[in-house]
């Protein structure tokens, strides 16, 4: 508000009708006018940001109508927040960590999760043994046509005397059914998902 008060006081003509002193009625005319254009501006910048979509809030139903959301894959109580990060999900697709393109490629899928919010994930596929092109380490089988989506976890030490039976060893920090859901409408109908927790 200083600004706008300071840039009004300004345009003022000089003389003895004009005072500057904050204390006089035309100065306190200005700081008036001031803090209303001060208003006039905050909330013109509001606006202007709510047309941007990983801004908005208010205009966050009108965005989602626009881009096919809510996915009810994520089912009906889902955060602002949530709803946000699958509006730039839907907007901006994945980083894709390959040249492949498709939604099979790994590195697209692995983005997929990062912008909805599966932070440590891991893709990989069968492939059968090619001898010279093969290598140490490479997943190995029949060329299934399953992409196999692990999710880390956290797990807690059973400790005997403190630990009960059905007690989960390992668990996940988000579900996995509605990442389950989101893959397999994004993923070709050649390949199987397979989302499950990493061992």
């Amino acid at each position: 508000m200083d600004k706008f008060f300071q840039s009004l006081a300004q345009l003022l003509p000089t003389g003895f009708a004009w005072p500057r002193d904050p204390s006089s009625t035309l100065m306190r005319v200005v700081r008036g006018l001031s803090a209303s254009f001060a208003e006039l501006h905050a909330y013109t910048l509001f606006v202007a940001g709510e047309w941007l979509p990983h801004k908005t809030t208010t205009r966050l139903a009108e965005w989602e109508a626009a881009t096919g959301l809510p996915c009810d894959c994520f089912g009906a109580a889902q955060t602002l927040q949530q709803r946000s990060d699958q509006l730039t999900a839907r907007l901006c697709g994945p980083d894709l960590a390959y040249t492949d393109s498709s939604p099979a490629s790994p590195g697209a899928l692995i983005a997929i999760a990062k912008r909805i919010g599966y932070d440590n994930v891991t893709v990989a596929y069968n492939t059968p043994l090619r001898v010279g092109v093969g290598q140490v380490g490479q997943r190995l089988g029949a060329l299934d046509g399953k992409l196999y989506v692990r999710v880390a976890t956290a797990s807690t030490l059973l400790r005997v005397g403190t630990g009960v039976a059905g007690q989960r060893l390992w668990d996940s920090a988000l579900p996995l059914g509605p990442l389950d859901c989101y893959l397999k409408r994004l993923a070709p109908a050649r390949f199987a998902v397979d989302v499950g927790l990493a061992a």
